[in-house]
This record gives structure tokens, C-alpha cells and sequence, in this order.
């Protein structure tokens, strides 16, 4: 009795095992799982909100999609927008296909057509600016690319390959290389 029962738990303790051990169907065999491609959370329907010093609204940073991967810490983001606020109204809005956000948050990196809008001012009208892959840096409150940009003011334009913008007022813009523009004076 005592030999059936020991060899009872054996045979179920090698079973156990032996499950424990097989190959996940879901992989094909022989492969292995990249750590780096490992998603550990999403969310979806993004709105990131961060404030200054004193509790006013900084900046926000929507996504209709956000993953976040493990191993890297990278967060790729769908359809991203990025609305900077100065006084409390929202002044530039930047719109992307698709953006990553570094690990620190410290660089959002927005892939594809990008869209920026300018509200503009009592003294300037307001501006569209289109061009691609466009890195920010939100806590300096600067964005460069070394793509080819177009920007459009009422009916005047420039064009450009690369650009760099200080976002936070007075702001401006610094083409790097191929510029033309037209300006029709008032």
C-alpha cells in the first residue's frame, strides 16, 4: 500500500513537470520572446496633464492609444497631441500620426506628418507650421527636425529643411538650411 501510494505521488509530481515544461503554443518553436518587445500596460484615451510652480497648466499630451514597453520603458503613443498653455489658453497645439515618449518623459519624439498650430497674438497672426518627425523637449519647452518644413502666416510662407523652435514666449524659430520665403507686407 505504502509503495502504490508513493508511486502515485511520483507519477503525479512527473506530470506535473512535465506540464510545467512544455512549450507554450501560442510560440512557434525554437522561438524566443524579444524582452524588449514586452507591452506592460496600455491605455487608451490618453490626457496627461502637468502644472508649473504655482498650479497653472504647463502643457498636455493626449493619445488616443498609449503602450508602455518593460525592458526599454519606452511608451509609444497613437495619434499624439501636445497643447503647450501660456496664461492659462492654450497657445501651440502639435498634432502627429504617431509619437514615443522616453523612459524619463523627458523626449517626445513625434513620427509622420506633424501639424503645429500657432494661436497667435494681439501682434501676430496665427501660424501653421508642417513638417515631420519632430523631437520635444516639453520641460525646456523646445522642438527641433532635420525634415523639411512649411510654414504658412496669413499670406506669407517660408520653407526650410530643419528648423528649431523655443516654444515658451516671446518664442522663436531658427531655420537651418534651403530657406525661402515670401512676405507681403501690410
Amino acid at each position: 500500500m505504502y509503495i502504490r501510494l508513493l508511486l502515485a505521488v511520483l507519477l503525479t509530481l512527473l506530470g506535473v513537470i512535465w506540464w510545467a515544461s512544455r512549450p507554450d503554443p501560442a510560440l512557434p518553436a525554437g522561438d524566443t520572446v524579444d524582452r524588449e518587445q514586452l507591452q506592460d500596460y496600455f491605455v487608451q484615451q490618453l490626457e496627461l496633464r502637468q502644472f508649473d510652480e504655482q498650479g497653472a497648466l504647463r502643457h498636455v499630451l493626449r493619445a488616443q492609444q498609449l503602450q508602455h514597453y518593460l525592458e526599454s520603458g519606452i511608451t509609444r503613443l497613437a495619434l499624439p497631441e501636445y497643447i503647450l498653455y501660456a496664461d492659462k489658453e492654450p497657445s501651440l497645439r502639435i498634432e502627429a500620426a504617431q509619437g514615443t515618449l522616453s523612459r524619463d518623459q523627458s523626449l517626445l519624439q513625434l513620427q509622420g506628418e506633424t501639424d503645429i498650430h500657432w494661436q497667435g497674438d494681439e501682434t501676430q497672426p496665427p501660424m501653421r507650421i508642417l513638417t515631420s518627425d519632430l523631437n520635444i523637449q516639453p520641460q525646456r519647452e523646445y522642438a527641433e527636425t532635420a525634415a523639411a518644413v512649411t510654414v504658412t502666416s496669413a499670406e506669407n510662407w517660408i520653407e526650410s529643411v530643419g528648423m528649431q523652435a523655443w516654444l515658451k514666449s516671446p518664442g522663436r524659430i531658427r531655420f537651418l538650411a534651403q530657406t525661402r520665403a515670401h512676405y507681403v507686407a501690410q
